[in-house]
């Protein structure tokens, strides 16, 4: 028998389909082909990153610097916007945690760190990355009151209060409570300066509604240390509304407000903070000696001088020593 053998079929029709998936494939290809690199140069400048973390903890901040620049050469800021800014707030620390090191220059090192943190401002933008955003505006704040103990210039502390109030924005006591009563801390520290500065009460009461958002979560059972920290920031914010009015009522809110400090600073535990907040606290009765019962408020002051002294000797702490000295001097001076 014959086979009739049978007639080509016509594929033809069939050409624009097979077209279709060669360009699905090749375009394919290309979206994972360039989603395999973005993935090998994330991983990359992750790695640089903790390269530059373990020197910068190490004290090696130049090397960390090389470190971070060298990774301006492997992304650019169009492809990777976040990573650029981030990669320049980086830097921005390393300049700040230098700035903590080598005092001798720290006021250069401050000033190169807020341009680095002004320059990832570029790319980290507030509607694209608020979190980012918010977490240099708080760098900021830093630097800035950083850089007014070496140029007190009122310039400064508007700049550190304007970035904290700014950082706040974003961090909420919804969504990030410590960051949220840290940032309200150091608000109070920046507005207690320019109040002092300029001699005006109305910073001085904005700082004492910050300290008090504060310790709306730095509370004693939960975080006792910075409980503590903002309670000798409220006791020295009293002594300063005393110049004000209420004299009586602000210095015994500070006498208490010290004492609730020590509740936490112990000799034994914190004897730093623990000196610290004793001399304050002597100059809390001191004060209260100008209003009521000299004699008494006194010899209290002078007590409280006396517990500083134990941790500052004039071995150990030759500037402290010498200041609680002369407070002690003018405490028996004013009898």
């Amino acid at each position: 028998m014959n086979a009739e053998i049978p007639a080509p079929k016509n594929r033809s029709k069939y050409l624009p389909v097979f077209l279709a998936i060669i360009v699905v494939l090749v375009a394919g290809y290309g979206f994972f082909g360039d989603y395999i690199q973005q993935q090998k140069t994330l991983h990359e400048i992750d790695s640089a990153w903790w390269q530059a973390s373990a020197l910068r903890d190490e004290g090696n901040y130049d090397h960390a610097l090389q470190v971070y620049n060298s990774v301006f050469g492997m992304i650019s800021s169009n492809e990777f916007p976040l990573e650029y800014g981030m990669n320049n707030y980086y830097r921005g620390r390393t300049y700040d945690e230098m700035a903590l090191t080598d005092t001798a220059n720290a006021s250069s090192n401050l000033k190169n760190s807020i341009y680095a943190y002004d320059s990832s401002l570029k790319f980290i933008t507030k509607s694209a990355y608020p979190a980012e955003y918010a977490m240099v505006q708080y760098s900021l704040g830093d630097a800035y009151i950083k850089l007014y103990a070496f140029h007190d210039n009122e310039e400064n502390l508007n700049n550190s209060i304007g970035y904290y109030i700014e950082a706040l924005d974003y961090y909420s006591l919804a969504v990030d409570p410590v960051y949220f009563a840290s940032i309200n801390n150091k608000l109070g520290n920046a507005l207690r300066k320019k109040g002092n500065a300029v001699g005006d009460v109305g910073n001085l009461q904005d700082a004492l509604s910050a300290y008090d958002e504060s310790l709306r979560v730095f509370r004693y059972g939960t975080y006792p240390m910075e409980y503590a920290g903002v309670q000798n920031n409220l006791g020295n914010l009293y002594i300063e509304l005393s110049r004000f009015s209420d004299r009586k009522s602000n210095i015994n809110n500070a006498i208490v407000c010290f004492n609730n400090a020590l509740e936490v600073y112990t000799l034994e535990s914190r004897p730093m903070e623990f000196a610290t907040v004793q001399n304050n606290l002597g100059n809390a009765y001191f004060v209260m000696s100008e209003i009521e019962n000299k004699e008494s408020n006194v010899e209290m002051a002078v007590d409280a001088y006396h517990e500083a002294l134990n941790v500052f000797t004039l071995n150990l702490f030759p500037v402290e020593h010498e200041g609680v000295i002369y407070n002690i001097a003018r405490a028996y001076k004013s009898i």
